[in-house]
């Protein structure tokens, strides 16, 4: 691999996703618990902490038998310190997720409010800290919000952290790392947003060096101005040979690193270190093309559920899992009808298992589905800008099998209300304006159906076409075809009825026989199973179990006869 000629000298070893100059300090472990929807604001400022109980951070609190059923706000409560030596400079509070709505206060001081239980935020806590006595941390979590027939587990469901740092820093590095295969070339874009909390200006380097874990590497220098107390935006653009460089393949997901110094004079105010991969998705007519070959795979739908860890996602599970679903032969889903936890990203980079990822807008009576909705696109932004470097990640969706809910399924028309309409074609626009490396989709179940409006179907603006199947499989999919040809489909979830919880549960014959033909359609770019995972609910149809049983394996993850006959069909199969 060809190496550039660089002033660039890292003062540090640094692995994985680390900040330089940046201290990180985890607020996870035993925290004071309370289950109430009566309590006031005043009363748990000035409560007795000692007599709730407690609770392990992250985690939920309907896994545990006491508060299994309870439905509402959850009170957090626990006190730290901070070193002396963190003063004058800057302080973040961090979540990588609270279920689902979520309201902080620090020493009696209202932080703020976050609405959305999948996604990060975070609070500048800078002006509000004690350094003197002990800082006390109150998080109210509500789990009254619900969507889809997935469980609603309440909580603090992902890390605590508090993080430390200068006055200036990289608030993140997007790189997008496009093989042209005509040109034999590899187009590099890194976009930087750097964030000022100082008083004054400064000139700053940002000395940028792509690596791989054999030690060639490429090394990039670029100086930006920032203004005080400001956001700036800025980008280094760069052409290298694809002969040059190692593809993100499924058989071989090779990663690369890419480490940006940020220096103010001969200081060095922050370092961040991202994995990356070199890889293309694209559309071409009616077929998918995954790094210049048509693609093709099957996948399963996993559901964030388990009865021990509710949707906290150890990465114990998560390795099993994903492991347990590429040797049942899957290679590409759209797992999860919410952004996935960064460990299950992070490991699907390292495995090479492509992934839609899409926010809870979900049902017909979805109360989000308005044209340019303030709060879909804060989960759109706070997920693509969280996930944008992860080569796992190759698209997209809006929402999930919205409709209008005054028809019925014997309806002269079916369709999506003008709002839904509206909304999800909005929401495709601002993908635009978020990220252009990545496929744009919309997972319907109106668009099989003969009495479909078409006209109030939104395709147009998608990129490939995804919709849910549990009929007669194979003639709903041309049906989708006839009525919108020229766009790849994509069976985003595949079945034919919950299968039950007992082991010998097996697939219904009308799914073995539709499974086994779908690769004669070189329209279809690939269909997923719903599901790997029995989940728990409390959705109409669910079973006495209170786990829907739609499963390969059951909520413990104990195989079926339905796994064995999916490994049978699939594990040979073309990735």
């Amino acid at each position: 691999m060809k190496q550039l000629l660089s002033s660039l000298v890292f003062l540090s070893l640094l692995v994985g996703r680390t900040q330089a100059q940046c201290i990180e300090e985890s607020l996870n472990g035993i925290w004071h618990f309370l289950a109430s929807n009566d309590a006031t604001e005043k009363e748990i400022l000035n409560a007795s902490y000692s007599q709730w109980d407690t609770i392990t951070v992250p985690g939920n609190w309907d896994t545990r038998e006491h508060y299994s059923e309870y439905k509402g706000k959850g009170y957090y409560q626990r006190n730290f310190d901070i070193p002396k030596f963190w003063k004058g400079k800057q302080v973040r509070i961090t979540f990588d997720a609270v279920y689902e709505t979520a309201k902080v206060w620090l020493n009696g001081q209202l932080l703020g409010e976050h609405v959305g239980g999948y996604t990060p935020f975070e609070f500048n806590i800078t002006d509000k800290l004690q350094y003197r006595k002990t800082n006390q941390l109150i998080v109210m979590a509500d789990n009254t919000y619900q969507r889809g027939a997935w469980w609603p587990w309440g909580g603090i469901s992902r890390d605590i952290t508090l993080l430390c740092n200068e006055d200036v820093r990289m608030v993140y590095q997007h790189i997008s790392a496009i093989p042209d295969f005509e040109e034999n070339t590899v187009n590099f874009i890194i976009r930087y947003k750097i964030e000022n909390k100082s008083n004054k200006d400064y000139e700053i380097d940002l000395a940028t060096s792509i690596s791989s874990n054999d030690d060639d590497k490429w090394c990039k220098n670029n100086t930006v101005k920032v203004k005080a107390n400001g956001i700036t935006f800025t980008e280094i653009k760069f052409i290298e040979n694809l002969s040059d460089c190692k593809l993100w393949q499924l058989e071989n997901p090779f990663l690369y690193q890419l480490k940006t110094q940020l220096k103010v004079g001969k200081m060095v105010k922050h370092n961040l270190v991202d994995n990356f991969g070199i890889r293309k998705i694209e559309v071409r007519g009616e077929q998918l093309f995954f790094n210049n070959k048509p693609f093709y795979a099957n996948g399963f739908n996993r559901v964030h559920d388990h009865p021990a860890y509710g949707n906290s996602e150890p990465d114990e599970l998560i390795k099993k899992d994903i492991d347990d679903i590429i040797a049942l032969g899957g290679r590409f889903s759209r797992l999860m009808h919410a952004p996935l936890s960064k460990n299950i990203l992070d490991y699907c980079d390292k495995v090479g298992y492509l992934i839609v990822e899409e926010i809870p807008v979900w049902g017909k009576t979805d109360p989000q589905t308005f044209p340019d909705n303030p709060l879909t696109k804060q989960w759109l932004k706070e997920m693509v800008d969280r996930d944008f470097n992860h080569p796992c990640v190759v698209g997209y969706s809006v929402g999930n099998e919205l409709g209008d809910s005054t028809q019925q399924w014997n309806s002269k028309t079916i369709s999506l209300t003008q709002n839904q309409f509206d909304y999800v074609n909005s929401m495709l626009d601002y993908l635009d304006e978020l990220d252009t490396t990545r496929l744009k989709t919309y997972v319907s179940f109106t668009s099989y159906r003969k009495q479909v409006d078409i006209t109030r179907e939104p395709y147009e603006k998608l990129d490939f076409l995804s919709f849910t199947c549990y009929g007669v499989h194979l003639e709903q999919l041309e049906t989708v075809h006839s009525f919108f040809p020229g766009k790849p489909i994509f069976i985003a979830e595949m079945g034919k009825g919950q299968l039950g919880h007992a082991s010998n549960a097996e697939l219904k014959p009308e799914l073995v026989q539709s499974l086994k033909e779908l690769k004669q359609f070189p329209f279809l770019i690939g269909a997923s199973i719903w599901t790997y995972n029995d989940y728990r609910s409390n959705y109409r149809g669910t079973p006495e179990s209170g786990y829907r049983e739609w499963g390969v394996v059951d909520a413990y993850r104990n195989p079926k006869k339905a796994y064995y006959q999916l490994k049978e069909m699939w594990s040979n199969s073309r990735k």
